[in-house]
């Protein structure tokens, strides 16, 4: 499955206090474009590339986990005043070591399947920005914000999300659905 989890909760930056009625919450979730990343797949045939891609875990990855920006500010009382997020996601697409000696047909198979590989994940992330506008209207929509609120509304957000990454993994056959797959006979 995909890593797509918001990141720490707010607890890291201010401990769990009571909090009365909460004045205006300022507001600010960003998620970035995501950096594509190469990972290098040996093999001298296509099938070998396959049978290694295979052995992965993931043919590509979405992770919106690595180098977040985070903080939050809490008033006199307790009571969230602002909440600051960047997600910094990463797209890892695989790099065949044998495409330079491929045939016409295998570099079209592998170029097809890459490309249909980025759009899978391309997809990840279109779920990860809705997830995060989500949580900032769940956030200004709240009456009363206190850090215990604020971590139990970022991790139901999270769980929220993850459910719909795996969702779509599940409809799109993890891309196969989709055209993420390599022709052996090329």
């Amino acid at each position: 499955s995909e890593l797509v989890s918001l990141p720490c909760p707010i607890s890291c930056y201010f401990g769990s206090s009571a909090g009365s009625v909460m004045a205006d919450v300022k507001v600010d979730i960003k998620v970035n474009s995501p950096k594509v990343t190469k990972f290098t797949v040996s093999g001298k045939t296509l099938k070998e590339a396959q049978k290694n891609l295979d052995s992965r875990d993931e043919w590509g990855l979405y992770d919106a986990t690595r180098n977040p920006k985070q903080s939050a500010k809490a008033d006199k009382d307790g009571n969230v005043a602002s909440v600051t997020m960047v997600l910094n996601p990463v797209i890892e697409l695989p790099q065949w070591s044998g495409y330079s000696s491929a045939t016409k047909e295998q570099k079209a198979s592998w170029d097809k399947m890459v490309k249909a590989l980025e759009a899978h994940e391309r997809k990840h992330h279109d779920i990860q920005v809705d997830c995060a506008d989500d949580l900032e209207k769940q956030i200004k929509n709240a009456k009363t914000l206190d850090a215990k609120a604020l971590n139990k509304m970022i991790s139901d957000q999270q769980k929220a999300c993850q459910k719909k990454q795996d969702a779509y993994d599940t409809s799109s056959g993890h891309g196969a659905k989709e055209g993420v797959e390599l022709d052996l006979d090329a």
